[in-house]
């Protein structure tokens, strides 16, 4: 189960790629908040909250994603 919510740590920044690496940082309100619900969904899992590691992990994913979209992400908040 580790190693599947690592996977899917992984998927997150492709994902992110995916969907706003060609704009550019040219970030409508709409992608803004489709990139924190994102980010919402996953903090919401338990599995981040019980597990120690997995938290640290998490937040490492966090981190790179914020160096990789600062003005996209609303992190401080979140």
């Amino acid at each position: 189960m580790k190693e599947n919510i690592i996977k899917n740590l992984g998927w997150l920044i492709e994902e992110f790629s995916f969907l706003f690496k060609i704009k550019n940082q040219k970030y409508s309100q709409d992608d803004k908040t489709l990139a924190n619900q994102i980010i919402e969904c996953f903090s919401k899992s338990p599995d981040f909250t019980i597990n120690e590691k997995l938290n640290e992990t998490f937040l490492n994913t966090l981190k790179t994603l914020e160096e990789l979209y600062p003005m996209l992400l609303n992190l401080k908040s979140a």
